[in-house]
């Protein structure tokens, strides 16, 4: 017990001192928080395994990083501001080396976004952290999964398949026509950084509210991701009991699980050169399509809208890429130059 202790007050005390939105930070039964008025909270939750979401020989800085970072990731997509965050940390050994290089890893995101870490636990066991981040938002100003609709456009932020580029390279991984030799020392550095240190789109979090119809952050891959929007989304428009969902019903389709889907371009996806070049050698769109890791955002919105919100990221140096369209159709379908794809 007394080694936990010591263990909070060296490396992670530090993290939660000199913030006003927290009255009781580390150090108590539990942390009391500042809710501004007029705003709710937002509160996400993510668990990362040694050997399930990192390889076992990343540095502790990077897990660190990445650990909040995706937390982050989940505030972006729904439209919050981040506040602060809590750990519970899972070690196999004690190792102030480890710990000080892990504690750096949460400093320098967190430091970046202004929050404390409030609290958590420490104890012994197979390497797992897990992380709960929470955040602002205007009283029914939340972006959700549920919202998008028939005729939105499909939109991602900057570049996908880059992190999932990084785990073939940090897995020594390679298809048989493509091996790392294949791509520059700068691009297997942004590869493994963007694996590695996401950075979380929290910079457009709030410029997306009341143009964005619905968002996620891709953790699992475009498709899987996507798939989530379109999925949450019918069972928003059936509890709504639209007449398209009437129509399907009247004519015999009484399973009918997704009242829309989506068709995608696959020549329009925001690529990286490396990823662009494993693309083009291999026929394998899998980084960009169910890679995962990306950390990005899918967003669906009205074209007007898109124009509107395009016209501020520019600004901020956030690229917003218009990949296809919600359509009324059940599943995903891929084309290639117009040309639709096989799964």
């Amino acid at each position: 017990m007394a080694l936990e202790f010591d263990l909070i007050d060296t490396y992670f005390a530090p993290l939660s001192q000199g913030f006003d939105s927290v009255d009781v930070g580390i150090g108590d039964d539990g942390a009391v928080l500042n809710i501004p008025k007029n705003h709710q909270l937002v509160v996400v939750t993510d668990t990362l395994v040694s050997g399930v979401h990192f390889p076992e020989n990343t540095a502790p800085y990077d897990i660190a990083w990445k650990a909040l970072a995706v937390n982050l990731s989940d505030l972006a997509a729904m439209g919050a501001t981040p506040a602060s965050y809590s750990l519970a940390l899972t070690l196999p050994e004690y190792s102030a080396d480890w710990l000080r290089s892990f504690s750096d890893g949460l400093r320098d995101l967190s430091a970046q976004f202004a929050i404390p870490l409030i609290g958590g636990d420490t104890t012994k066991g197979a390497l797992t952290i897990t992380v709960t981040a929470q955040g602002w938002v205007p009283n029914q100003q939340a972006i959700l999964r549920s919202g998008a609709q028939e005729g939105d456009v499909i939109c991602v932020t900057n570049t996908l398949g880059e992190g999932a580029l990084g785990l073939k390279l940090a897995l020594n991984d390679w298809h048989d026509s493509f091996t790392e030799n294949d791509l520059s020392s700068e691009e297997k550095n942004r590869a493994l950084n963007a694996l590695n240190r996401p950075m979380p789109q929290l910079a457009m979090s709030t410029d997306m509210r009341g143009l964005v119809n619905s968002a996620i952050d891709i953790s699992d891959g475009l498709l899987a991701d996507l798939g989530h929007i379109l999925n949450r989304s019918s069972k928003a428009i059936k509890r709504r009991g639209v007449q398209g969902e009437l129509s399907l019903l009247k004519r015999g389709h009484s399973g009918v699980k997704n009242l829309i889907g989506a068709d995608i371009e696959l020549s329009q996806l925001p690529l990286s050169s490396g990823v662009t070049r494993y693309v083009n050698q291999t026929k394998d769109w899998s980084l960009p399509l169910s890679g995962g890791d990306d950390y990005q955002l899918c967003l669906t919105l009205t074209e007007a809208n898109y124009q509107k919100l395009n016209d501020v990221l520019k600004a901020k140096k956030i690229s917003l890429t218009v990949i296809g369209q919600v359509v009324k159709q059940q599943g995903i379908r891929c084309f290639e130059h117009g040309v639709v794809q096989k799964n």
